[in-house]
């Protein structure tokens, strides 16, 4: 077992599939169709229908096959195995060498793959796909595993603590089908540096591009490290991997994942909904507030509604278009007026990400009261604006930078705009985030006193796209004034269950205009 257990790492991993292909070890498939199930000690290192021997397993659509050599009477494995332990220690062999430092999977998922390699005297081990061209993948998510951690930072029996010099390196061999090889290093450990600050190993899930090896139609993987006998490596030869040939950063929101009632919206009139804080989606959570004896909420919520009109406070969930992004049914919704205090998105799991962007459109309440003024707010005019402004925080929870997108801009009569249509806003320039704050500001009003609905809706929040600025869509021709009729009042001030009051009350208010307009003011 030491001979095999220290042999040098040389593995070959062939992918040929389409790179929208993504394997998430989520779910995979045995060789007869059936679900991998996990075993007691929630792992799975055995694929095969017998005690010993080659097996395999498949991603879910089949387009990916990984090979794997179990053998149970000797405690051993090599190649692809399958882990959702949440251990980070290490003391014996089985069945902490299926534990990852981490202690999850990429993104706070539940499970990940664990690979290791026995040499050259082992079956070689393969990832499989359906075509015979080369292929391009995006990357995949890596991190070590808690044996490794124990090696280098106590020492595991085979060799001590590491030191000034060390280093544990993961290097990646593309090679085509005309031959032709690009290599790529990852380290896992680095102590080189004379520098004791800046020595470090992976701690973290951590993306690793591969891009720039091109199209290919193997990837050989190999293990390298400053510690070595006779024998050959005395470092664990085994790292985990998540999410491959994913987007680089937390799995998109999408909201579909959430459950919610055909023509509906989130849930704001329970007990239970004022216990709610959050919610998730893909790999983000977001802020989310409730008051339901005043069918109040604030911050974030999410929606499936296709009228895209506005006329009374019910209509607040619906965005100017109808319906999610390219047709889907499920959008987020944002009421993120100050008064509420600061409005997070934040990126599950330990690490920071950079977080490519999202698509957003604006609420068809915003929308109908810049277009038409509502009686609380004006209409818009030459020289009005609507603006979103997103602020990055690392984990310090120092400010990595802002993005600022306009719903509306009015400031010039040749480029004026109202969003009508879903917009992508790319937020690659805030760099590797932990959280955001979302806040909106207005031409009409400020501070906390803004006076045009601070509602935006957004989809796919986390997705890649290209950020195009908006067409103009308003003509001042001919017109002096966008100001709000004069003879516009309200007409009456009500509580959120319909009663009259006498003027606005701590809690939510309806106000009633004479033009049939309604606005929500919350007093606290």
């Amino acid at each position: 077992m030491k001979k095999i257990f220290y042999s040098m790492i040389a593995f070959c991993l062939a992918i040929t599939a389409q790179a929208n292909d993504v394997v998430t070890f989520e779910e995979v498939l045995t060789m007869d169709g059936k679900n991998a199930e996990l075993n007691d000690q929630n792992f799975q290192r055995n694929f095969f229908d017998e005690d010993a021997g080659v097996g395999m397993f498949t991603s879910l659509n089949g387009d990916f096959v990984f090979d794997n050599y179990c053998m149970e009477d000797w405690d051993f494995y090599c190649g692809f195995a399958i882990s959702a332990r949440t251990e980070t220690t290490y003391e014996k062999l089985v069945p902490d060498q299926f534990n990852s430092c981490v202690g999850h999977g990429a993104n706070g998922s539940e499970r990940y793959a664990i690979f290791y390699d026995a040499g050259s005297m082992m079956p070689a081990q393969m990832i499989h796909s359906g075509t015979e061209e080369d292929q391009t993948a995006t990357g995949f998510y890596v991190t070590n595993t808690a044996w490794v951690v124990k090696a280098i930072l106590e020492g595991d029996g085979y060799g001590d603590a590491f030191k000034t010099g060390d280093f544990v390196k993961l290097t990646i061999t593309a090679t085509n089908k005309a031959g032709e090889t690009k290599s790529l290093d990852v380290y896992l450990a680095d102590y080189t540096s004379e520098t004791e600050a800046d020595h470090y190993y992976l701690k973290d899930w951590t993306w690793v591009d591969l891009t720039e090896l091109g199209a290919f139609s193997t990837l050989a993987f190999s293990i390298s490290s400053s510690r070595a006998n006779d024998w050959g490596y005395t470092t664990p030869c085994y790292f985990c991997m998540d999410d491959f040939n994913a987007s680089n950063g937390p799995a998109v929101a999408t909201f579909e994942d959430l459950e919610i009632g055909d023509e509906h919206h989130m849930s704001v009139s329970t007990d239970a909904d004022d216990e709610r804080t959050s919610f998730t989606s893909g790999g983000y959570e977001f802020a989310s507030g409730c008051i339901h004896d005043w069918s109040y909420w604030y911050f974030f919520g999410y929606a499936n509604e296709t009228d895209n009109t506005f006329s009374s406070l019910d209509d607040q969930w619906k965005n100017v278009v109808g319906g999610g992004y390219n047709g889907s049914s499920n959008y987020g919704v944002s009421y993120c007026a100050a008064f509420n205090g600061p409005c997070y998105a934040t990126v599950l799991g330990d690490a920071e990400a950079v977080v490519p962007g999202f698509y957003i459109t604006n609420s068809a309440y915003a929308y109908n009261s810049m277009n038409n003024g509502d009686g609380f707010a004006k209409k818009f005019e030459l020289g009005d604006w609507f603006l979103l402004t997103i602020t990055g925080y690392n984990a310090a929870d120092e400010e990595t930078g802002t993005k600022e997108y306009y719903l509306a801009d009015l400031r010039d009569a040749d480029k004026a705009f109202i969003i009508n249509d879903w917009r992508y806003v790319d937020l690659s320039g805030l760099g590797k985030v932990k959280k955001m704050k979302f806040e909106l500001t207005s031409s009409d009003g400020e501070g906390t006193n803004i006076n045009t609905p601070t509602y935006f809706c957004f989809d796919d929040f986390g997705a890649t796209g290209v950020e195009i600025l908006p067409e103009k869509n308003i003509d001042f021709t001919g017109i002096v004034s966008h100001q709000t009729d004069a003879t516009t009042t309200v007409r009456g001030h009500y509580d959120i269950s319909g009663r009259q009051t006498t003027g606005l009350k701590k809690g939510v208010n309806i106000i009633r205009m004479t033009d049939g307009s309604v606005r929500k003011v919350i007093v606290k």
